[in-house]
């Protein structure tokens, strides 16, 4: 307790001293304050001693006088004020100190003079030191003491060499020996890895066994580096009394001006996956020239889980012609997908990769409901008659409601089934299922018609079309392309047997289909008729060729 004059009662002052906050009081005098009292966790902070009772800021920090004017400006402007002020903790005084929070108030006598200003201060020393802590853990993994994922969000790199590193066959570690032998482990892969890398190197652990390290020395060369951390894993560690061996797997990827950071960060993730399915204790460099096919499927699986959340699948129709009606009879809807509002994927890329999924069975809905609502546009162009086709996967129709799922979508729409032409693949017409089988019967009954698409491409036979309940065939656009005339001449006869429909695809130029009018064919898709485009960019009839007068 250091008290001027017995100012403050002995039990308030003994009351004060037991608090831990920071308790000043300074008496108001002309042009300055003094001292009066403060408690005992004022004076080990500040270093104030009961000597120091009565006089001034100057008096006190005559070798700080910037410290002294900065505590005499501060209670001025209370004392000008006239009522209590708050002064934010983290302030940087001129002695060096972090200021803590801090409210002065003022004192007055019976007469309402401010005789004093009372300054109560809370040391934050603990909670920084805490707060230190806290900042610590969320940068770092808490098993390694490595920077973590976090950290690597914030952090910026203009030019350098990425490695990533990933223990191989890591789970059997923790299956054999445990998980705190797994953790033993990790914490050894740690030490190896900074005895390989110095301190222009940044180490984190990503999660499980990934590590990735980030070189701000662009001239490294990356290949001797990665050999030699893949050399230091490969020597024994030794785990619960025994000695195990472990490889390791790496990617490498270089941050320059034209590739940033989170790119690269992509580019070593894919060079470390290159590099496990080439067998273990690998590395591999990432080369943008390579395509990394098992890669790109990855990333396109992942792109088309989200496909239709953003609204990136579109429909573009292609007509189907008929030169012996003049008219258009179906249109054929053909989904594409434009990933990222930018960038147009091929179906032959991402269909394959929906029916592994099964992201083919909400993709398929999607189409159906979609075709449905853009048919009263296609019919206003065309003719009321005229119907849509879609594209049935197997995978669609091996679904066990995907009837009634397709009956709903077209009754929710106001549609006639028998405005849905629904065009299956080889695939689906040659595996024989009763079920299969069973189901196109059911929807040939409910009103749909049948078409087999690219016909002549895989297994077909004439028992398969026999035996199936469809209305077309659709002729492969390779016969075209081929133009064999006595095999183009045996499919049409052979499907005017079998009273079927006859569509010939792939059309390009007059000349096409003008042998194939020779041998009986009047239907056509393709180029020449139209481009597959928007519904609303669909060519008029008008524009179509085969006049009545061209067809003599």
């Amino acid at each position: 307790m250091r008290n001027d004059n017995q100012e403050i009662p002995p039990l308030l002052a003994i009351a004060m001293d037991a608090t831990e906050d920071l308790i000043y009081v300074m008496r108001v005098e002309p042009g300055r304050f003094v001292y009066s009292f403060l408690n005992e966790a004022a004076s080990r902070f500040s270093g104030v001693t009961s000597q120091d009772i009565g006089k001034s800021f100057f008096e006190v920090y005559a070798e700080q006088m910037e410290m002294a004017q900065y505590l005499h400006n501060k209670y001025n402007r209370v004392l000008a004020h006239g009522e209590s002020m708050r002064f934010e903790d983290g302030y940087l005084l001129p002695n060096g100190m972090l200021s803590g929070e801090s409210i002065i108030s003022p004192v007055r006598n019976e007469d309402q003079i401010i005789t004093h200003l009372i300054c109560i201060t809370r040391d934050y020393t603990e909670r920084n030191q805490y707060q230190e802590q806290l900042r610590y853990y969320a940068y770092h993994d808490e098993l390694t003491q490595l920077f973590n994922r976090r950290f690597l969000n914030e952090y910026i790199l203009d030019e350098g060499i990425l490695y990533l590193m990933d223990i191989d066959n890591f789970k059997n570690i923790n299956d054999m020996l445990g998980h705190d032998n797994g953790d033993t482990l990790l914490i050894e892969v740690t030490e190896r890895i900074k005895n390989v890398f110095g301190p222009e190197e940044i180490i984190f652990r990503m999660g499980g066994d990934e590590f990735l390290i980030i070189s701000k020395n662009p001239t490294a060369d990356p290949e001797q580096i990665a050999e030699r951390v893949l050399r230091i894993m490969d020597e024994l560690f030794l785990l619960k009394g025994r000695q195990v061996r472990i490889t390791a797997s790496l990617g490498v990827s270089r941050v320059s001006s034209e590739i940033g950071l989170s790119t690269a960060l992509r580019h070593v993730d894919i060079a470390l996956h290159h590099a496990k399915s080439l067998g273990r204790s690998r590395y591999h460099i990432f080369d943008i020239s390579l395509r990394y096919e098992q890669i790109i499927r990855f990333d396109l699986e992942l792109e088309l889980n989200n496909c239709l959340e953003k609204d990136e699948l579109q429909l573009v129709y292609q007509p189907i012609y008929s030169v012996k009606q003049q008219k258009v009879i179906t249109v054929e809807a053909l989904l594409r997908w434009n990933k990222n509002h930018s960038q147009i994927v091929s179906p032959a890329e991402f269909i394959p990769v929906a029916e592994e999924t099964r992201l083919i069975i909400p993709i398929g809905e999607w189409v159906i409901r979609q075709a449905c609502r853009d048919l009263p546009q296609l019919q206003q162009k065309y003719g009321h008659s005229i119907r849509v086709a879609v594209n049935i996967s197997r995978i669609q129709l091996d679904e066990p409601d995907f009837i009634e799922r397709l009956n709903q979508i077209v009754q929710e729409e106001g549609i006639s089934a028998r405005y849905i032409d629904l065009e299956i693949t080889e695939s689906v017409a040659t595996s024989n299922t009763v079920e299969e089988q069973s189901s196109l019967v059911k929807l040939r009954e409910q009103g749909y018609t049948i078409s087999l698409d690219d016909f002549g491409t895989g297994y077909s036979s004439l028992s398969m079309l026999t035996r199936l309940p469809i209305d077309t065939i659709k002729i492969d656009r390779s016969f075209v392309t081929q133009m064999n005339p006595p095999v183009l001449k045996a499919l049409i006869t052979m499907a005017e047997a079998l009273d079927l429909n006859v569509v010939a695809e792939g059309i390009e130029d007059q000349k096409q289909c003008q042998h194939l009018l020779k041998l009986g064919y009047t239907e056509f898709q393709g180029y020449w008729f139209s481009y597959p485009v928007a519904a609303g960019q669909l060519p008029s009839l008008s524009s179509f060729p085969y006049a009545p007068t061209d067809l003599s």
